[in-house]
């Protein structure tokens, strides 16, 4: 009597991995939590902003989480960054130039298994000297090490400082470089935020002619969200019919169990 008992329950266990399957199988690509993580410097680490809820990573984050509260923003950025400090892990610089950051770089971002990486590294390249080739051999590297992994990055432009005339001209080459090879893939930092000859802008300026104040990380945010990131993420090929059977495969296979389990009890004890 005490087995008979127990059939109910065993069958409401057999309903719940019916269910549990069917949502696996079923789950909208749509409502799935996104992961981003942006790596770069001190931009991207907020500087400027105040209060850091200011900051365009904290408001894209907000964004992002007014979609899906379950998504999330991982900000890995460090002011003073280069190029060099986020290069994938066992680069070997040149002389003189920094090695990769192992807990901040493209490697560490991927380590993270992200839907997508932000790129932002607005000057500090172009302040350390670095030539127009070095830094965009650099950026292609990060970007092919993202595009291995299947992973989809989003570069950022460089961004107007107050710097000298020819620093200011490799800025403006690289911001273009980078908008012309990136593609949809590229974010123009520049545009909003500019003023005459290269500078900041006086609206946008935090007052060290280096960093954005509340406004520049506000039009920084739009700039972000204009590329409409969770979109192209939604939208990449769902998983095939052979995932989604890898997916349920398990509880499938229990459930089967349990079920051939639970008939021949019954047939058992009539």
């Amino acid at each position: 009597m005490r087995y008979v008992n127990t059939l109910p329950g065993l069958f409401l266990i057999v309903l719940a991995f019916q269910g549990n399957a069917q949502q696996i199988q079923d789950y909208p690509l749509s409502t799935r939590a996104l992961k981003i993580v942006v790596i770069g410097s001190s931009t991207a680490a907020g500087t400027g902003a105040n209060p850091p809820d200011s900051a365009w990573v904290n408001l894209y984050r907000d964004y992002l989480q007014g979609i899906n509260p379950a998504n999330e923003v991982i900000n890995l950025a460090m002011g003073g960054y280069q190029t060099y400090n986020l290069m994938p892990s066992g680069f070997k610089p040149p002389r003189y130039r920094a090695h990769p950051d192992t807990l901040r770089n493209i490697s560490k971002a991927l380590s993270l298994r992200p839907d997508g990486i932000i790129l932002n590294l607005p000057s500090n390249d172009a302040a350390a000297g670095f030539s127009l080739e070095e830094q965009l051999a650099n950026f292609d590297t990060i970007a092919q090490t993202a595009a291995q992994a299947n992973i989809p990055i989003w570069i950022c432009t460089t961004q107007p400082r107050s710097f000298s005339a020819d620093k200011i001209l490799t800025q403006m080459v690289v911001r273009d470089s980078i908008l012309q090879n990136f593609g949809d893939k590229a974010i123009d930092f520049w545009s909003g935020v500019a003023g005459p000859e290269g500078l900041i802008g006086l609206s946008f300026n935090s007052g060290d002619g280096i960093h954005l104040n509340n406004a520049g990380h506000r039009v920084l945010f739009e700039s972000v969200q204009a590329r409409n990131i969770p979109e192209v993420l939604y939208n990449q090929p769902e998983p095939t019919a052979v995932e989604n059977a890898e997916a349920v495969g398990p509880q499938r296979r229990l459930l089967n169990r349990i079920a051939r389990w639970v008939l021949a009890f019954v047939s058992g004890k009539k």
